[in-house]
């Protein structure tokens, strides 16, 4: 191999990006969106795109909505321009769940639904899951508000990290997740936390990833990372 002065290397330019405005390497880590209020768009849809797929429920065959990949929904506005212009990947379901206060008579309403009737101002429900698909393809590219709320949730069917006491965390081989799910805030919700831990003076936030306690009285100790949720659909 030469020496590098033997190489007689020039002065020529290599290439015209700057490192500030090379894109993210594939696979590296992005944190969540962090709650808040956020301003997406829709991709361009169409009935060939491998998006669309069906979930079998207890009230019936759904459809069911995979918006990941280059089909991900785009951040057009974030709190303080920070995630300005990032995918963001959803799956949505017309899958019906009780939404009724306590003790009123069940009603049940899907995200979809949500999403179409506040977030689109689509005025007429769809009938079948071919016409909520329709809905969507001719809503598409255009934006919506919602919320981005955390959920923490102990993965049953793969095995579980630990943190392993210097700011990482190890896998437990063999040892599956427990299947317990956490939410923001409330009296028995995921709480904030101080952003140093040492010092009581820093900013409080939600914690991206929370020690699991156990279920059923077995204990777990899983370190779970959040997962984004949408919530609070709107125009």
């Amino acid at each position: 191999m030469p020496k590098l002065n033997a190489l007689g290397l020039g002065n020529e330019k290599i290439g015209d990006v700057d490192f500030a405005d090379m894109p993210d390497q594939r696979g590296s880590y992005a944190p969540p969106l962090y709650p808040g209020d956020y301003r997406f768009k829709l991709p361009k849809l169409t009935a060939d795109m491998e998006v669309w797929d069906k979930l079998d429920t207890e009230d019936g065959v759904r459809l069911n909505v995979l918006l990941l990949d280059a089909a991900a929904l785009t951040v057009v506005q974030s709190p303080g321009g920070t995630r300005d212009g990032e995918s963001f990947e959803l799956r949505i379901s017309n899958q019906g769940f009780n939404r009724a206060r306590k003790g009123e008579p069940e009603i049940r309403v899907s995200d979809m639904d949500y999403l179409l009737r506040d977030g689109l101002k689509i005025t007429t429900k769809p009938k079948t899951n071919a016409d909520y698909a329709r809905a969507l393809i001719a809503a598409s590219e255009r934006e919506f508000t919602a919320t981005v709320e955390w959920t923490w949730r102990c993965n049953p069917k793969k095995d579980i990290y630990v943190d392993d006491g210097q700011g990482s965390t190890k896998q437990v081989e063999g040892q599956k997740g427990c299947g317990a799910k956490y939410y923001q805030g409330g009296a028995s919700g995921v709480q904030k936390v101080y952003s140093d831990p040492n010092d009581a003076s820093s900013a409080l936030v939600w914690p991206e990833r929370v020690e699991c306690s156990g279920r059923d009285g077995v204990p777990c100790g899983a370190s779970v990372r959040a997962f984004p949720q949408l919530r609070n659909f709107r125009s």
